[in-house]
């Protein structure tokens, strides 16, 4: 799909771990984008429209491609012992704890046994591992 093809695309998510709503809004080529009102009481969903040209061939390419993005349930709870990946080497691992989901749209916050903490950048195996 050509970025041309969509004329407008309008979106409210749900982004794990924050209390707003996700808004987002496109004329063109043109993005606005930014956290709005909290969700309160309100089921909180994703909805997302696109309207361009030949978007109805390209509805299921477009689905699973959002469905793609959508969190799925952490692995480690917290309080879990982990190993952390803390350098680019093979053998650069700690070993630590969670302390904390969804810090700064970072799934894990974690303390390791030396005292300092870091953050894993997505729940993945090259990231963080059960220990």
């Amino acid at each position: 799909a050509l970025a041309t093809d969509f004329l407008r695309t309008k979106a409210v998510l749900n982004i794990a771990g924050m209390d707003e709503k996700f808004v987002v809004q496109c004329v063109h080529m043109v993005r606005n984008q930014d956290f709005k009102t909290p969700w309160g009481s309100e089921i909180r969903e994703n909805r997302i429209i696109f309207i361009g040209r030949g978007m109805q061939q390209r509805r299921e390419e477009l689905t699973q491609g959002f469905l793609a993005c959508i969190q799925k349930q952490l692995r480690y709870s917290v309080g879990t012992k982990v190993m952390a990946k803390t350098g680019p080497g093979p053998l650069d691992w700690e070993i630590g704890h969670i302390i904390e989901h969804w810090d700064g749209f970072r799934p894990y916050r974690m303390r390791l046994l030396s005292g300092e903490e870091c953050q894993a950048p997505m729940d993945d195996d090259a990231y963080i591992m059960g220990a």
